[in-house]
């Protein structure tokens, strides 16, 4: 009895950081799944289930405060949820290895993004006109949005997001705001928003694969709803910056931990 309870401790602690920071937690829920014994494609289908969870959580708060620039998500998201349809379904026909592997470098590279500071985009007086140059008024923010360099990379994030389990909100945030000029805290409500749609297709493919098992994916969902209530809540007066600090610092651990595994 302890040993689940311990985890769903963890669960809550790692839902509640990941809506702080605007991702799904899915590269914290697979290697939490793995390390409890589940495999890798059952711990993938529940990952990306209970993703949707924290999504509808953390969009409840931040709807409320208005930090969701939903424009920006229905534009950018169909293309990222169809790409995470097709990596959830074909990803049985990657082998488990293989996929721990680039669930590790997908880890690396996360770290690496999450870790530099948010450069966002200074507006010009004078617009350029070009056709993938969006100009965007979201309240009381000014920002535009470069669609040439942040669809394609979103796109490729939802195709990691179906295959590995997670929702691709380590990379959606910098890409909003290291390439579409995205203000940080527009970025993390509206990623959080975003996640539940890449997280719900990506199910799908799981679905369809029979990957999952909804007892306990229905249990982790209710553990992470209530963490990304408290989680986003504190994220609007939080220290971003400590936070990824140390989030970084996990994702590290995490895949140091995963190459140990793999190579047994």
């Amino acid at each position: 009895m302890i040993e689940p309870v311990f985890m769903y401790l963890i669960f809550f602690i790692a839902s509640g950081i990941s809506s702080m920071i605007g991702i799904g937690g899915g590269v914290l829920y697979v290697p939490i799944l793995l390390a409890f014994g589940f495999p890798f494609y059952q711990a993938a289908a529940i990952s990306i289930f209970i993703i949707m969870a924290l999504s509808i959580s953390a969009s409840l708060v931040y709807y409320r405060v208005q930090l969701i620039d939903w424009k920006l998500a229905l534009l950018i998201e169909p293309l990222i949820a169809v790409m995470a349809l097709m990596g959830g379904y074909y990803s049985s026909y990657i082998q488990v290895k293989e996929l721990k592997i680039l669930f590790i470098l997908v880890l690396i590279v996360s770290g690496y993004f999450m870790f530099q500071p948010p450069k966002e985009c200074q507006n010009k007086s004078t617009k350029i006109k070009k056709w993938s140059i969006w100009y965007r008024q979201f309240g009381q923010e000014k920002y535009t949005v470069n669609l040439l360099l942040g669809l394609p990379f979103t796109a490729v994030s939802g195709l990691f997001a179906g295959l590995l389990g997670i929702s691709g909100g380590t990379f959606k945030v910098p890409l909003m705001v290291l390439l579409c000029g995205v203000p940080m805290k527009i970025a993390v409500g509206t990623s959080c928003f975003m996640v539940g749609i890449t997280a719900l297709f990506g199910f799908w493919g799981h679905f369809f694969a029979g990957h999952f098992e909804p007892k306990m994916a229905l249990i982790l969902a209710v553990v992470v709803f209530i963490g990304a209530q408290a989680g986003s809540r504190i994220s609007i007066k939080v220290n971003k910056i400590l936070l990824k600090k140390i989030y970084v610092i996990f994702l590290f651990l995490i895949s140091a931990w995963m190459m140990v595994n793999v190579v047994k």
